[in-house]
């Protein structure tokens, strides 16, 4: 249990915010730290705490398509979107999950 403290405490100093992380418990252990959520890096992109209250009436902010890509590029290293053929189909997924 301590070697797990400390492996998890070192894979996770970096990171200033909540993240997702799978752990697998067998006789050992492993865990996958996860880049943050897609929700995350779009209201951090727009500066809005939150989405609209009324969907697809009130429109919360806008987002360019620069950020879309940026937003792609980061999560292009979740293990989701690994096998996603290229870069534009992720940006295709961040851009229908702000609808």
């Amino acid at each position: 249990m301590m070697a797990f403290g400390k492996d998890f405490n070192a894979q996770t100093q970096k990171f200033k915010l909540d993240v997702p992380v799978v752990v697998t418990l067998n006789n050992t252990y492993e865990f996958m730290v996860k880049s943050p959520s897609v929700n995350w890096y779009l209201k951090k992109a727009t500066g809005i705490d939150s989405g609209s209250s009324q969907l697809k009436r009130v429109v919360a902010s806008e987002l360019s398509v620069r950020h879309v890509y940026e937003i792609s590029k980061m999560k292009q290293s979740d293990p989701y979107f690994q096998y996603m053929p290229a870069l534009e189909s992720i940006s295709n997924r961040s851009e229908r999950s702000r609808n």
